[in-house]
Order: structure tokens, then C-alpha cells, then sequence
């Protein structure tokens, strides 16, 4: 047999698209908490291919959850050395793995050798310098991290991001053990400069999770303390299938392009507010979202129909916090 046939022989062959498969089924582990077959996956994958970013990531929050973290310190340190994926989001992580590894002199000296570069986004300078407070903290004795993740375990996993980022975040702990970022998650629903949606999505996880301690809840000027396991879904509760009802009533069957737009609008009016509501009757917050839908569509005759039911100073309340509502964009995900 010639070199040429021996080494032929010798190739291990790939199956097309084993890489993506494995990256994919991978993913779907880790959202489903299935960490340590997650780890298995991504690392098969990222032996086919070690420099795609995508697998890079994957397998460091996946070694990460499933709690090996000397691991995916090695693969961010050589996404780091490589420039492997996007920078500030790998030191990110780098970050939280050597936290977790108790190693601070070392996240002190990386935060302070990236602001000493000036190499830190104006976006992110808050969020290295609560991560560097904390560590300094720690190394001068005046904080300790406990061996058990808990609320007082501060890992700031979405400070700094975007709200896209962070809603995304938040979206996938529905599926994951959220314990290290109970402190954070309570700091946001007590935060009423917070986006109302994120805390939404915060409150959503948690009675997910049947959290039964109390949290504070601070946004639109109020305040409520609340238990998020015994919370209804907001489109299951009294405000939202009453208004809904409502609206069916006067115009499923008038005008059902219009109830469409009106429902929508409900609905996000709605999971902005949760756990909070509109106050006034049921009939008269449907009239003026018929009112303001009318408007905003230039249905004249109904508007104009309407009127008369909207003058008065508590559907103007209503109206007017309608167009707060509307003012608020959510994220585009």
C-alpha cells in the first residue's frame, strides 16, 4: 500500500453539516437544562471546528453552567489570545468564571489593566467597575461569596448590555438554575428607572421558577411587594380577560380589523403594566381603547361615535396613560 493510500485511509470523514447539527442539539440541551449533555455536545463540536465563535460561546456558558469552570477559563483564555468572537463579551464571561473561581486578584488586575488601556465602551464602564468594586471588596475581607450561590451572589450577568440582550438573557433562565442572579433580578423589579417589559420578563421567570418570597415591584410611580409563584398569568388575570371580553363584544363582529389592532394593543399595554393594572371599570378602559384604536387608524365614524363617551375626566385619565404606554418601545427580538 503506498504513503499516499495509507494516509487516505488514515482520515476520519465527516459527516456535511455534523458540526451545525452537533452546535444545534447542543443548544437546545442547555435551554432545556440539560447542562453536562450540553457540554458533551458543544465540545464534540468544538473539536470539529475550535475557532467558530459561535461554538466557542456556546461550550464556555454550557461548561459554565454545568459548573466546570476551570475549563471554560481555558477556552476563554484562548478565545482571548486568538480573538476569537467579540471581545467585551468574552472578558464578560471571563469575568464571571473567575469569580466563580474565587479568583479576584485576577478579575482586579484584568478590569484595571482594561480601563488602564482605555479600551473599555462607555456602555460598559458601570458594569466593570460594580464587577471590580465587588472583587476589591472581597480581597480587602469586607465581602465574602458564599460556597452556595445565593441572593447575595452578585453576578451582574445584565449590566451592560443592551435590552435586547438582556430580554434574551432573561428569556432563557425560564430553563436555568437562577440562583446566581436572584440578586440581580430583584435589584431590576425594585429599579423603577428599569424598562417595564424587562421587568415583566423578570417576574415571569421567577413565578416560572415558584419563587414564594416576597420582591418588590416598582415601576410606573408604583410600588407593590408581591410573591411571584401566587401571580396570575398576565393574560389570565381579571384585567386583562375582562378588557378583552369587552372589546370582543363591541367589535369582533362590527369590525374585526380593528378589534385586532385594539387587542394587540391590550395585550402589550398589559404586559407592560404586569403586575399592575388599569384601575377604572372594565367597559370604560375598552371604550377608550376602541377610542384611541379608532384614532390611530382613522376610522372617523367610530371615532366620532365615541366621543362623547371619552369626555369625561376618568376616560381621559385612561387615555392619557394609554399614550404613556404606546410612548414605551419594546425590544425588537
Amino acid at each position: 500500500m503506498t504513503k499516499g493510500n495509507e494516509e487516505e485511509k488514515g482520515k476520519i470523514v465527516q459527516f456535511p453539516g455534523l458540526k451545525d447539527r452537533l452546535l444545534e442539539k447542543g443548544l437546545q440541551a442547555l435551554e432545556s437544562g440539560e447542562v453536562h449533555e450540553s457540554s458533551q455536545l458543544l465540545t464534540q463540536a468544538y473539536e470539529l471546528e475550535p475557532d467558530s465563535p459561535d461554538i466557542n460561546t456556546a461550550l464556555v456558558l454550557s461548561l459554565y453552567e454545568s459548573k466546570q469552570y476551570d475549563k471554560a477559563k481555558y477556552i476563554c483564555k484562548e478565545m482571548l489570545l486568538e480573538g476569537i468572537g467579540d471581545y467585551f463579551e468574552v472578558v464578560d464571561m471571563y469575568l464571571m468564571i473567575l469569580i466563580q473561581l474565587h479568583q479576584h486578584s485576577e478579575v482586579a488586575d484584568t478590569i484595571h489593566a482594561l480601563f488602564d488601556e482605555k479600551e473599555v465602551p462607555f456602555e460598559k464602564e458601570e458594569h466593570f467597575k460594580k464587577l471590580l468594586h465587588f472583587s476589591e471588596k472581597v480581597l480587602s475581607g469586607k465581602a465574602s461569596i458564599p460556597e452556595e450561590p445565593g441572593e447575595e451572589d452578585l453576578s451582574f450577568v445584565l449590566s451592560g448590555k443592551s435590552l435586547e440582550e438582556q430580554t434574551l438573557l432573561v428569556a432563557q433562565m425560564v430553563h436555568r438554575n437562577i440562583q446566581p442572579f436572584i440578586g440581580e433580578l430583584k435589584a431590576i423589579l425594585k429599579d423603577s428607572d428599569s424598562h417595564p417589559f424587562l421587568q415583566t420578563m423578570v417576574l415571569n421567570v421567577l413565578r416560572e421558577h415558584g419563587m414564594d418570597k416576597e420582591v418588590l415591584v416598582s415601576k410606573f410611580g408604583r410600588e407593590d411587594r408581591v410573591y411571584p409563584a401566587a401571580l396570575e398569568d398576565v393574560f389570565e388575570s381579571d384585567f386583562f380577560t375582562g378588557v378583552s371580553n369587552a372589546l370582543d363584544d363591541h367589535l369582533a363582529q362590527t369590525n374585526p380589523t380593528l378589534f385586532q389592532h385594539a387587542q394587540e394593543l391590550l395585550k402589550r399595554h398589559a404586559f407592560l403594566l404586569y403586575p399592575f393594572k388599569l384601575e377604572e371599570e372594565t367597559g370604560e378602559i375598552a371604550s377608550v381603547y376602541e377610542y384611541y384604536t379608532a384614532g390611530m387608524f382613522a376610522d372617523t365614524i367610530l371615532e366620532e361615535q365615541l366621543k362623547e363617551q371619552v369626555e369625561n375626566t376618568q376616560s381621559q385619565a385612561i387615555l392619557a396613560k394609554l399614550k404613556e404606554l404606546e410612548e414605551i418601545s419594546s425590544p425588537n427580538i
